[in-house]
């Protein structure tokens, strides 16, 4: 039998690995167990916290500021800006001016690749508002990732995840009663469906949130949505399935940032006629501080749920003392709230030492990175449960600091962050709906600050002052260091 060349054994091969990949797929579809609950954008970061998002490494979406740097370097005139604004707006429009060609493509890499550059595109290339261009494909977008991705069963759970990430940032760009119509339906049974997988029904859960968010203005959309998180928080199972750890965190924290939307009395106060929404979470969320797990999903679910807990208590103390505790205009005026003398008052306690547990927490079946972490989120959430003290985050821009007091800025912060990941920096700069959430001056944080030639040599040199001084600071320090090392050769007095 004659011998078969390489090149037809290497043929052989490939139709093998083309075959095997085309099993995987086809059992990979509809099942839950194909995205791990850990799927992100980024893969590579498996310890991602409300404390600490990573950029998206594994979809390219890290940030790209290169054409934007460029229009605020030292001496560059209006026209580079001019010129790096129109290039952004070219990349802009050729990437989603491929959403016309997204039905006709047949290979789940390439669609999930098509809505990956959209993403990219929506969060960095967007800023020029009131976003023309997105508007222009707004259709063909709402099309591909509604109608044949979430309602069609044959895209993978990746295509959907990413279907939902588009229609998160479209949220933030677009938002509007109309745009919450056109995909709450698709959205809500992307959450509901038990057989999805669980990156995918969070993802859809966020979008939802997001486009409440920032541009519904009825409340009863934002109550029913909140009326959704409440029931995913609170059941165990649905459908005789249990109800994942990830989903659950997600809905605390889509529950969280609508509640910074409403009045506190209907988050954490109580009348004759209404019951705060949050009081019935206080037992849900000591549920889930007192979980022993210690994986991934668990910590995230912690955290949430811990943030849901300090924002209660937060409202509570900003609707001020009952009548029964007053006893001038004085302390009507200035008196805080407080849970004495009612019936949450032990389980607010009990959620205070668990949190305190958290904020020291020294197992050792969890690695320094994840301690280190949980001890910083349930240090700032202890300070606010014991001293009410309020949070200070400060985010860096290049022409300043913005600082975050409250914990309504903190937590639209974290959540909107999750959301833009790459794209946050220049979002802040030009997006008036996100410099409006966060109270935050885009002309001024975008404003290079520069420095003459001759500033530069006296602050930045190494032969500036300052420089000098930290030298020299270094150099006692190591003496000190080697005469406490020595000090035994010299410590009965006699020297060697």
């Amino acid at each position: 039998m004659p011998k078969k060349s390489p090149r037809r054994r290497k043929n052989r091969r490939g139709d093998d690995n083309d075959s095997d990949n085309e099993r995987a797929s086809v059992s990979s579809i509809g099942s839950a167990d194909y995205l791990s609950e850990s799927h992100t954008i980024d893969m590579g970061s498996l310890n991602n916290t409300l404390a600490s998002m990573e950029d998206d490494l594994e979809w390219d979406i890290g940030e790209d500021n290169e054409d934007y740097h460029a229009a605020h370097r030292d001496h560059v005139d209006k026209d580079a800006a001019a010129a790096a604004e129109r290039r952004r707006s070219q990349k802009l429009s050729s990437v989603l001016a491929t959403a016309l060609d997204f039905p006709q493509e047949k290979r789940s890499a390439k669609r999930e690749q098509l809505l990956k550059q959209w993403f990219k595109a929506l969060t960095q290339y967007a800023t020029d508002p009131p976003y023309e261009t997105v508007e222009q494909h707004r259709d063909s977008l709402l099309e591909a990732c509604c109608q044949y991705v979430l309602y069609r069963g044959s895209a993978s759970p990746a295509e959907q995840y990413a279907a939902c990430r588009v229609l998160e940032a479209m949220g933030m760009l677009l938002a509007s009663q109309e745009l919450y119509e056109e995909t709450s339906k698709r959205l809500i049974r992307t959450v509901q469906s038990a057989h999805r997988a669980t990156p995918v029904r969070s993802a859809a859960l966020r979008a939802i949130g997001m486009i409440v968010l920032c541009g519904a203005e009825d409340d009863l959309i934002t109550e029913s949505v909140m009326e959704l998180c409440e029931t995913i928080i609170s059941s165990s199972e649905y459908r005789n399935q249990p109800t994942p750890e990830a989903l659950k965190a997600a809905a605390f924290e889509v529950w969280t940032v609508l509640a910074t939307t409403i009045h506190e009395l209907y988050v954490s106060g109580r009348d004759d006629v209404t019951t705060g929404r949050g009081l019935p979470l206080l037992p849900h969320i000591l549920t889930c501080l007192e979980s022993a797990d210690t994986s991934e999903s668990a910590l995230r679910l912690k955290e949430a749920a811990g943030q849901a807990g300090v924002y209660i208590h937060d409202a509570r103390l900003r609707l001020g003392a009952d009548e029964s505790e007053v006893e001038n205009t004085t302390d009507a005026q200035y008196k805080l709230g407080s849970w004495q003398h009612t019936e949450y008052e032990d389980i607010i306690d009990e959620i205070t030492q668990r949190v305190y547990e958290l904020a020291h927490e020294s197992s050792r079946h969890m690695s320094k990175k994840a301690k280190k972490e949980q001890r910083s989120v349930f240090r700032d959430y202890l300070n606010m449960l014991q001293d009410n003290e309020p949070p200070m985050h400060v985010v860096q821009c290049r022409g300043g600091t913005l600082d975050l007091t409250t914990w309504k800025d903190v937590i639209m912060l974290e959540f909107t962050r999750r959301c833009l990941q790459g794209g946050f920096q220049i979002q802040l700069l030009t997006n008036p709906t996100l410099q409006l959430m966060l109270g935050a001056n885009g002309a001024a944080l975008g404003k290079n600050l520069t420095y003459s030639q001759l500033e530069k040599r006296l602050l930045w040199s190494k032969t500036s002052e300052a420089a000098k001084t930290k030298d020299l600071h270094r150099s006692k320090g190591r003496d000190k260091r080697n005469n406490i090392k020595n000090d035994f050769l010299t410590a009965d007095g006699e020297d060697i």
